[in-house]
C-alpha cells in the first residue's frame, strides 16, 4: 500500500532507538503507536513495540479542531508517564471536514520549484486564502513523457488549526516531525492490498471518514461531521437514558435487536448511512467500471453491532469491521501489546501514522 505524508519538517521521523511514534488525536482519547520501521523479504515492513491511549475531557478536540490546548498537553505528559515512552519525535495525525484532497496535474518540476508554484496552481481549487491553508502535491506515479505533466494529489487544509494541535503537542515535550493526514494513515493500517478497489470507512466519535482507493491510490476522501456521539445522545434523548447508560445500550444490544433501542438507533444512524452512500455513489459515477469490492469499518464506531450487515444489506457491498494490527509482523508476539490493544479497530489511526514512516 502506498505511503503519503504532507508537512515534513528538519525534525527525524526515526527517533534515536530506531522506533516512529504515531500520534492520533481524536474527540474523546489521544491515542500513541511506536512501531520499528524494517523490511521482510525486501518489502517495507513494520514490528508494534508500545500502544497507550489517554482520555481526553469532553470539549477538549471537537470535529477535529483542538478546542482546549491546555487539556491535550497534559494528557499527553500523562500518557507519556504512563506508559513509559521515552522517545519524542512524533507524527501527528490531523482530520477535519475541511481538509481537501483533490486530483491535479502539475508541470514536472523538483520539489522546490513544486513548492513555489503549487500556490498558484491549487488558487483555482482553493476556496480559502493561500496565506491561510496548508498546501501540499504528492505526485503519483512518473510524469507524462509528452506533456511532462505530473498526475497527483492536491492536499490542502487550514493553518490555524493544524498550528494549534502542534503547539499543544510540542509543549508536553514532543517534537512533530511530521503532519499527517489521519484519513491517509487509517487506509495505510487498513486497506488490503489485494482488493483493487475498497472504501475504508473510520467511525469516530465526532466524525466520519471515508476513503475509496483504486490500486492503493485515494479516488475519493470525504470527512463528515456525525459519528458515534451523535448516535448516543439521540438514545438518551428518546428513551431517557443517561449517557453512560445509552453508550452502554449501543454496544449491546445495537441494531441487533426487537425492541425500543435497535428502532432508535436504526433511525439516527440513516443520515451517516447516506452519506456513505452518497460518497460511494460519487465515486463510482466517476470511475466508470470501478467495482467496489468491500467496505472497511475501523474506529471507535465500527463496534455498533450489527452495522456491518446493515450496511451490507443497504448498499450491496461486504462490510467488514478489520482489524488495525493486520499488517504488523509482530502482531501476536507481544503480550503487552495484546494488552493495551483491547479494541484494535481503535488504533488504525495511530499505527498508519507511525507506518508512514517505513515508506
Amino acid at each position: 500500500m502506498k505511503h503519503r505524508q504532507v508537512g515534513l519538517s528538519k525534525v527525524g521521523l526515526i527517533n534515536p532507538d530506531g522506533h516512529a511514534i504515531g500520534l492520533d488525536i481524536g474527540a474523546t482519547s489521544v491515542r500513541a503507536a511506536i512501531l520499528a520501521p524494517g523490511t521482510l523479504e525486501g518489502r517495507p515492513s513494520v514490528t508494534v513495540h508500545g500502544l497507550g491511549k489517554m482520555e481526553l475531557p469532553p470539549g477538549a478536540v471537537v470535529n477535529g479542531i483542538v478546542s482546549d490546548q491546555a487539556a491535550l498537553t497534559a494528557a499527553l505528559k500523562h500518557l507519556w508517564q504512563v506508559h513509559k515512552f521515552e522517545c519524542r519525535n512524533v507524527i501527528l495525525g490531523i482530520a477535519s471536514q475541511q481538509v481537501l484532497v483533490r486530483d491535479m496535474q502539475m508541470p514536472k518540476l523538483t520539489p522546490q520549484q513544486r513548492a513555489k508554484a503549487l500556490p498558484f496552481q491549487a488558487r483555482e481549487i482553493v476556496a480559502l486564502p493561500m496565506d491561510q491553508v496548508i498546501l501540499d502535491f504528492t505526485p503519483l506515479g512518473e510524469p507524462d513523457p509528452e506533456s511532462e505533466m505530473q498526475s497527483g494529489l492536491l492536499i490542502a487544509t487550514p493553518r490555524q488549526p493544524v498550528i494549534a494541535a502542534v503547539q499543544a503537542v510540542e509543549r508536553a515535550g514532543l517534537k512533530v516531525a511530521r503532519v499527517d493526514l489521519s484519513s491517509f494513515a487509517a487506509l495505510r493500517a487498513i486497506a488490503d492490498e489485494h482488493l483493487s478497489v475498497e472504501a475504508v470507512v473510520d467511525l469516530g466519535a465526532h466524525m466520519t471518514t471515508i476513503v475509496v482507493h483504486n490500486q492503493g491510490i485515494p479516488k475519493l476522501v470525504r470527512t463528515v461531521c456525525r459519528g458515534g456521539q451523535e448516535l448516543t445522545e439521540q438514545l438518551a434523548d428518546r428513551i431517557g437514558m443517561s449517557p453512560l447508560d445509552a453508550e452502554a445500550a449501543k454496544r449491546d444490544v445495537g441494531l441487533e435487536g426487537s425492541g425500543e433501542v435497535s428502532r432508535v438507533l436504526d433511525e439516527a444512524l440513516r443520515p451517516l448511512m447516506s452519506e456513505i452512500r452518497t460518497s460511494i455513489g460519487y465515486f463510482r459515477s466517476m470511475n466508470d467500471g470501478a467495482v467496489l469490492e468491500r467496505i472497511s469499518l475501523t474506529g471507535g464506531g465500527a463496534t455498533l453491532r450489527g452495522l456491518p450487515e446493515a450496511l451490507t444489506t443497504q448498499l450491496g457491498v461486504t462490510t467488514r469491521v478489520m482489524d488495525a494490527m493486520q499488517h504488523i509482523r509482530n502482531r501476536h508476539a507481544s503480550k503487552h501489546v495484546r494488552a493495551e490493544l483491547d479494541e484494535p479497530w481503535t488504533s488504525a489511526v495511530s499505527i498508519g501514522l507511525a507506518m508512514g514512516a517505513a515508506a
